[in-house]
C-alpha cells in the first residue's frame, strides 16, 4: 500500500509539473495544496501502520514533496505575477516551476549522496579496536615468535625489553 501512495504522488507530480509546463491548466495554488498535504499524510498514516522503513520510498516521498512545493510556488507566482511588461505570467511561472523543480531535485540528490558517504565512513569508525594484550599475553606471543625462530629487531629500551 505504501509504494502504491509513493508512486501515486510521484507520478501526479511529474503529470502535474508537464501539464504547468505546458500550460494545458495551471491549478490553484491551494488545489496544488491539499493535494501534496493528502499525499503526504496518506503516505505516513500507511507508514505507521504497516510499520514498515523503506529509505528508497522516503527519498522518492521526498522528491515527489519537493516538486510538490516547485508546483505550489509556481502557481502562487502566476497567481499573484503583475508585471506584466517585465515577464509575462506564464513566462514567470515556467521559470519558478523548472528552477525550483531542478534546484529541489538537484538538492535531493545531493542529501542522498551525503546520507550514502556518511554511511560509509561511520561503517568504518564502528570497527572495533582490539583492546590492548596485557603484559603476559605479550611475553607469551614474543616466546613464540622466539622458537618459530623470527627475526626480530629491539630499538630503544622499554619496560618490555629492559631485561634482554
Amino acid at each position: 500500500m505504501q509504494v502504491i501512495i509513493v508512486v501515486i504522488s510521484f507520478l501526479a507530480t511529474a503529470l502535474g509539473v508537464t501539464i504547468m509546463y505546458n500550460a494545458v491548466y495551471i491549478p490553484s495554488a491551494k488545489l496544488i495544496l491539499i493535494a501534496g498535504l493528502i499525499a503526504l499524510v496518506a503516505y505516513f498514516m500507511v507508514k505507521q501502520l504497516q510499520q514498515s522503513k523503506s529509505k528508497k520510498l522516503d527519498k522518492l516521498m521526498s522528491v515527489s514533496m519537493t516538486l510538490f512545493g516547485a508546483m505550489f510556488l509556481a502557481s502562487f507566482v502566476y497567481s499573484t505575477w503583475d508585471m506584466e511588461k517585465f515577464l509575462s505570467r506564464l513566462t514567470m511561472m515556467k521559470l519558478t516551476l523548472v528552477l525550483l523543480g531542478i534546484t529541489g531535485v538537484y538538492l535531493n540528490i545531493v542529501f542522498i549522496r551525503a546520507e550514502i558517504s556518511y554511511k560509509k565512513k561511520r561503517g568504518n569508525q564502528r570497527i572495533e579496536e582490539q583492546p590492548n594484550k596485557s603484559y603476559f599475553e605479550k611475553r607469551k606471543e614474543e616466546k613464540e615468535r622466539i622458537e618459530r625462530g623470527e627475526v626480530r629487531i629491539i630499538l630503544g629500551a622499554s619496560t618490555d625489553n629492559e631485561g634482554k
